[in-house]
C-alpha cells in the first residue's frame, strides 16, 4: 500500500522549505517510490514518524533530508561530460587563470558543487595536470562536494564503470587510469588534490574558511539550481558570487542560464556555452576596437579622401594592398589563436586588418563582437554582430551571440525571436530548438516549448551521428536527459 497523497504533500513541503527544492514537478510514482525507500530506511515504525524526524532541526533529520533529496535528483555523470564547458576550460579560462596565478603565489581553487561521484572534477583534474608541467611546484586544490554521502564514497574511492567514460579517448583511460577487471581506477595523483566533502548548498554556510569555500577561482555547478525555487537559486547564486576571487568564474548547466539570477556577473559568451566572471566593473580596453560605424569612415571614407587628393598628391598616394584568401586565412589563423590565448588587444588588432584587406569578412566581424563581449562591452559586441548579418544575413554565430547576449539583457522574447533565425538556418542544429523550449518555458509559453522540446528529441533520436559530431557521444546523451527532465516538469505543470 502506498503513502497517501495528504502525507506526500506535507513531506513534500518540509523538503523543499529546508533544501530549496521545487518539488511541484515531482509527483506519481517517482515521488512514491523515493518517500517509500527513504522512509524504510529510516528506522521509523511510522509515516508520521517519519514526517516528524524531517521536520525537527537535528543532525539526524538533516541525514534523512538529505537521503531523500538524493532519491529525488538525478545522479549520474560522467567523465568530461558537457564537451563545450570543458573545451573552454581547457583552452580559454584555465590558461587565463593559470597564467594570473603564475606571476603571483600558484595557487589553484576549484569547486566542483554537486559533484555526485566525482567524475567532474577530476576531469578538471586531469586538465590541470595537462596544462601545467611543473604542477607538484604549484598548490592545487579541488573541492568536491554533494550532499549525498554514499556519492561522496564512491568519489574519494576513485573506481569507476566503463558507463563513466562515454566519449573519453582511450589515451586518456590509459595515461591516467588502471584498469582492474572490469573497473577502472584513477591513478592516486589525482586523488591527493580532489577533496569530497558534505555540504549543502541551502543550509550549510558559505563562503567559510571552515569548509574550503572560500577565494575560489572557478566554480562548477552543473544541473543542481534545476531542482531549487526561484529563492533559494538567486541564495545559492548570490553565495557562490561570495566565494569567488576578484576574476573567478561560474559555469552552470545549459538549462540553467536566467539573467535574473546573475546581474552580478559579468557574462562571458562563448561558442554554444556561456561563463560568469566576478568582476567589479567591465574589463576596460588597453587600445580602442574600432566599433563598426568607425571602421565604415576609416575603410571607406579614407579611400576617397585618398581618391579625391589623387590630382594634387599623386606621388603620396599609395593604393590598397591586394590580398587574397590564403593571406586573409593566415592572418585570420594568427588572430584566433591570440584570442585563444586571452590576447583580445592583440587579437582584434589582426582582425581588424582583415577587414581593413577585406571589409565583407562576417567571420572577423563576429569574432571582435566576441571579444567585444568577453570585455563586457555588449554594446559594441551588439554592433559588430550586426555588422556581420550586413555582410552575411545568414550568419549563425552573429544570431547566437545576439541570442545570448539578449538573454543575459533579460529580453526574452527577443532572445527566442534570434534563436528562431538560428534554427532557419541551420534545421538541425539541436541546442538551438533546445534553447527555444528553455525561453518559451520562461516566457510561460508551455505548449511552445513543449514543442521546441520534442524537435530537439526528435533530432538526437533521428540524426545521432550528425547531433553526436556536434555535441560528442555524452554531450548528446545528457541533452536527451536534459529534453526528458523538461518534458516530465511540463505534463506535471
Amino acid at each position: 500500500m502506498g503513502i497517501s497523497e495528504k502525507y506526500l504533500e506535507s513531506i513534500k513541503a518540509i523538503v523543499s522549505k529546508r533544501s530549496g527544492l521545487n518539488l511541484d514537478g515531482k509527483k506519481g510514482q517517482n515521488l512514491q517510490v523515493a518517500v517509500s525507500t527513504a522512509f524504510s530506511a529510516s528506522g521509523c515504525n511510522t509515516i508520521e514518524d517519519y514526517i516528524y524526524l524531517l521536520s525537527t532541526p537535528s543532525y539526524q533529520s538533516r541525514i534523512e533530508v538529505d537521503k531523500l533529496i538524493s532519491l529525488l535528483t538525478i545522479k549520474e555523470t560522467y567523465f568530461f561530460r558537457d564537451r563545450h564547458q570543458f573545451d573552454i576550460l581547457r583552452n580559454f579560462i584555465l590558461p587565463e587563470i593559470i597564467n594570473k596565478k603564475r606571476a603571483a603565489d600558484k595557487k589553484i581553487k576549484i569547486w566542483s558543487a554537486g559533484c555526485a561521484t566525482g567524475e567532474e572534477a577530476y576531469s578538471i583534474a586531469i586538465i590541470l595536470f595537462e596544462l601545467i608541467p611543473a604542477i607538484a611546484s604549484w598548490d592545487i586544490s579541488l573541492l568536491a562536494t554533494d550532499i549525498d554521502a554514499n556519492a561522496l564514497s564512491k568519489g574519494q574511492e576513485g573506481k569507476f564503470k566503463k558507463w563513466s567514460f562515454r566519449g573519453v579517448s582511450q589515451d586518456i583511460i590509459e595515461k591516467y587510469f588502471t584498469i582492474k577487471d572490469d573497473s577502472y581506477m584513477i591513478n592516486d595523483i589525482f586523488k591527493k588534490i580532489v577533496y569530497f566533502s558534505a555540504l549543502n548548498l541551502i543550509e550549510d554556510k558559505f563562503p567559510s574558511i571552515l569548509n574550503s569555500t572560500n577565494d575560489i577561482d572557478i566554480i562548477i555547478c552543473r544541473n543542481v539550481t534545476i531542482y531549487f525555487n526561484r529563492e533559494a537559486t538567486k541564495e545559492v547564486i548570490n553565495k557562490f558570487y561570495n566565494s569567488l576571487n576578484e576574476g573567478g568564474y561560474l559555469l552552470v548547466g545549459h538549462s540553467e542560464h536566467f539573467s535574473e539570477y546573475y546581474k552580478k556577473f559579468i557574462v562571458k559568451p562563448f561558442p554554444h556555452t556561456i561563463a560568469y566572471q566576478k568582476l567589479a566593473a567591465p574589463l576596460p580596453a588597453k587600445r580602442q576596437i574600432l566599433t563598426p560605424a568607425f571602421k565604415e569612415i576609416s575603410f571607406r571614407d579614407a579611400a576617397k579622401e585618398q581618391s579625391t587628393a589623387k590630382d594634387s598628391h599623386l606621388d603620396a598616394f599609395t593604393p590598397p594592398r591586394k590580398t587574397n584568401d590564403s593571406e586573409e586565412t593566415v592572418i585570420f589563423q594568427e588572430a584566433a589563436q591570440l584570442f585563444k590565448e586571452n590576447k583580445y588587444d592583440e587579437a582584434a588588432e589582426r582582425f581588424v586588418e582583415i577587414l581593413e584587406l577585406n571589409p565583407k569578412n562576417a567571420r572577423a566581424c563576429v569574432m571582435l563582437a566576441q571579444i567585444s563581449a568577453n570585455r563586457g562591452d555588449t554594446a559594441s559586441a551588439v554592433k559588430w554582430c550586426e555588422e556581420a548579418i550586413k555582410v552575411d544575413n545568414l550568419n549563425l554565430d552573429a544570431y547566437y551571440l545576439l541570442s545570448l547576449i539578449s538573454q543575459d539583457s533579460g529580453e526574452l522574447a527577443k532572445a527566442a525571436s534570434l534563436l528562431k533565425k538560428v534554427v532557419y538556418i541551420n534545421t538541425s542544429y539541436v541546442l538551438g530548438y533546445f534553447d527555444l523550449g528553455i525561453l518559451h518555458k520562461k516566457l510561460r509559453k508551455d505548449a511552445a516549448a513543449k514543442r521546441y522540446f520534442e524537435i530537439a528529441k526528435g533530432l538526437l533520436t533521428k540524426e545521432p551521428e550528425r547531433s553526436e559530431e556536434f555535441l560528442g557521444d555524452s554531450g548528446a546523451a545528457e541533452l536527451t536527459e536534459l529534453i526528458d527532465n523538461e518534458l516530465i516538469s511540463l505534463k506535471n505543470l
